[in-house]
């Protein structure tokens, strides 16, 4: 599995309507690369910490402007086969190509994830973002992947 960590900086700001969702600037920005690889005919799973940080992440997806519109559900929810783009907290039954993750740790089943030959991070501009990022960093490595780190192109911007 290849990983990638994006590098926000200073100038990744969040939408204003973000401040209304209580939307951390990672997750605005793994939300547009979920729809940028949406886009690109991949499936994806969302990693979340828990059920609340899924339903906050599922309205943020709904705020969004209709040309970056992402099927998506939550577990138990859409079609039996589900959508192009699940947000979980936990394995998911369905095969996705690509992770992209906005826990704080790295989630506890992935070993248990099917079919993923993409895990996108991210790094967080503030400290405690940082160092957590690290700590993936680190445990990602120990696990024997392939990591690279990129500053967030402008098209996902």
């Amino acid at each position: 599995m290849n990983v990638i960590f994006w590098l926000l900086s200073e100038q990744h700001t969040l939408p204003k309507t973000a401040t209304e969702h209580e939307v951390k600037s990672h997750w605005h920005y793994a939300c547009v690369l979920t729809a940028d690889l949406y886009r690109q005919h991949k499936k994806v799973l969302l990693g979340v910490e828990d059920q609340d940080h899924a339903h906050q992440i599922d309205e943020w997806l709904w705020q969004f402007q209709a040309n970056r519109f992402i099927p998506h559900n939550l577990p138990g929810e859409g079609p039996h086969y589900g959508t192009p783009v699940e947000i979980n907290w936990q394995p998911s039954p369905q095969r996705r190509q690509c992770f992209v993750n906005t826990c704080e740790r790295v989630p506890e089943y992935l070993k248990q994830l099917k079919g993923i030959t993409e895990w996108h991070d991210f790094v967080p501009h503030d400290e405690a973002g940082k160092a957590a990022a690290r700590e993936r960093y680190k445990a990602l490595k120990q696990a024997g992947y392939e990591i690279t780190t990129q500053p967030i192109p402008d098209s996902i911007v």
